[in-house]
């Protein structure tokens, strides 16, 4: 299919505020599209079962720690924003290397350090500052709250509902980090987690330009998103993160998209100026 075109509204205005009926685009089978994502996320949980595909970084290390220490996990919940995920996610493993020691206590007794180690060259990330400062926070969270037992944020068999606003409670969590670690945890980490009705979209740029451009979303705001995925796929509308996230980020690029190799060919409306809209991360 072509790309779609505008009609009567230039590419470099409008922004966020712009609406699909602002398109002349062919309709799309949103049941399709809807079908099509989700069965590239059970590829990929079955490639990621498989040890195709590390279930969060490259480095079998980092990903054991993510995987035995609840508390490591939620590091890597917070520090997960303004840098590509593989990065993130090391970053819990390689904070405790440069530590001399680690979990919430020590976390939140040496905030200098904490601060240091984060600033040591190569830099943990792209904020040095601000971060260290989140996990912080987050540490004393853990010891007022959950005893010093970070798994006592989940171990109760929570519903998705009540887990995301658990997880949005700590500073630097937001709707985007809180929708995405519900999925990791029921999913990948074997966690109980009730009522995945409840369960929502990470508010992620890769998200937003897919469901902008496949016509699943009208506009690029997260209450809208959120909704729309909650009813194409109301059992669960958090199945669909994982896997848009991975279509954008493979293939659904800003520029240039790769829409002949993408898994979604054939099913797409290729709205791409609707997609180049999309700002933020």
């Amino acid at each position: 299919m072509r790309p779609c075109v505008w009609q009567g509204v230039s590419p470099s205005v409008g922004r966020q505020a712009v609406v699909a009926s602002q398109y002349a685009c062919p309709v799309s089978d949103h049941a399709s599209i809807v079908n099509a994502i989700l069965a590239h996320g059970a590829l990929l949980a079955a490639n990621a079962r498989a040890g195709v595909n590390g279930v969060f970084t490259k480095d079998s290390e980092a990903d054991r720690l993510l995987v035995n220490d609840p508390f490591a996990f939620l590091v890597g919940v917070i520090v997960d924003y303004q840098m590509p995920a593989e990065r993130a996610w090391i970053l819990p493993y390689r904070l405790k290397e440069r530590l001399g020691g680690w979990g919430p206590e020590y976390l939140a007794d040496h905030p200098t350090e904490v601060a240091a180690a984060f600033a040591e060259p190569p830099k943990l990330h792209r904020f040095p500052n601000q971060t260290p400062r989140f996990v912080v926070d987050g540490s004393r969270r853990v010891i007022d709250e959950y005893h010093g037992d970070a798994a006592s944020i989940w171990s109760d068999a929570p519903t998705a509902t009540v887990l995301q606003e658990r997880l949005r409670a700590f500073v630097g969590i937001s709707q985007k980090k809180a929708a995405m670690a519900v999925e990791l945890l029921e999913r990948d980490l074997g966690v109980v987690v009730l009522g995945l009705e409840g369960s929502d979209v990470a508010y992620d740029i890769h998200l937003r330009r897919v469901m902008l451009r496949t016509g699943l979303a009208q506009r690029d705001n997260v209450d809208h998103m959120v909704e729309i995925a909650r009813i194409l796929h109301p059992q669960r509308p958090g199945e669909l993160d994982f896997p848009l996230w991975d279509i954008g980020r493979s293939w659904c690029h800003k520029t240039e998209p790769v829409c002949g190799e993408c898994v979604l060919t054939g099913l797409c409306p290729q709205n791409i100026v609707a997609g180049n809209l999309v700002r933020g991360a």
